[in-house]
């Protein structure tokens, strides 16, 4: 069963843009309620998966429309407007297949896995509860994209959760990587009628005598 709500995004320095997390109105989240936390709901016609949300004071949100982080919103759109909300359970994920968007962000890790690990669970901005195969992932230590996911059987799945597990981390080469070729080694100059070396032999000039 859907629930189709108008749609709308976080403002540009919200946090929750960097998050999978969707706020719905308060009555809304309690109606979606399963009884199990959290709450997962697929989007749109997509396979994109987020965290509902309840709206608590502050939030800008009216009684028939949620917010979504950027990234889901560009993804999962079905309409102007109005967007899909369906419940759904997810397997717990067994191993994520990640790529940066740039090197330079790989290169500026010590510990990729474990910077990584670090950002998944909130250490520097919102925790992430779920991972959807062909979305952005977007952290404070870049932006990569999810290139696969398996659950615990290893099987392909679209989606998962990766809370309170232990998921492996693989991390692909960078989209922008490029393979350069091996340095040629210059091959030695040979001179008519000699045979070409590649060994160094020693004193092999012409020997003088000081007194020459």
């Amino acid at each position: 069963m859907s629930t189709f709500l108008l749609s709308g995004v976080y403002s540009q320095d919200c946090e929750l843009n960097m998050s999978d997390q969707i706020t719905v109105p308060a009555d809304v989240w309690t109606m979606l309620d399963t009884g199990r936390l959290p709450i997962f709901a697929a989007i749109g016609y997509s396979n994109i998966v987020g965290r509902l949300r309840p709206a608590v004071v502050g939030d800008e949100l009216s009684n028939d429309s949620c917010l979504l982080p950027d990234w889901m919103w560009r993804i999962s759109q079905e309409s102007e407007t109005w967007l899909s909300i369906r419940v759904c359970d997810l397997p717990m994920a067994g191993t994520i297949v990640l790529r940066a968007r740039t090197e330079a962000t790989l290169l500026d890790m010590e510990d990729p896995v474990a910077l990584l690990s670090a950002s998944l669970s909130g250490s520097n901005g919102p925790s992430w509860s779920c991972l959807s195969t062909g979305a952005e992932l977007p952290l404070m230590c870049g932006i990569f994209d999810i290139m696969e996911i398996h659950d615990r059987e290893g099987n392909s799945v679209p989606a998962a959760c990766i809370l309170d597990c232990d998921v492996n981390l693989e991390i692909m080469t960078a989209l922008d990587h490029v393979e350069r070729p091996p340095t040629p080694i210059p091959a030695p100059i040979q001179q008519q009628g000699t045979p070409a070396t590649t060994r160094f032999v020693p004193f092999s000039g012409v020997g003088r005598r000081l007194c020459d």
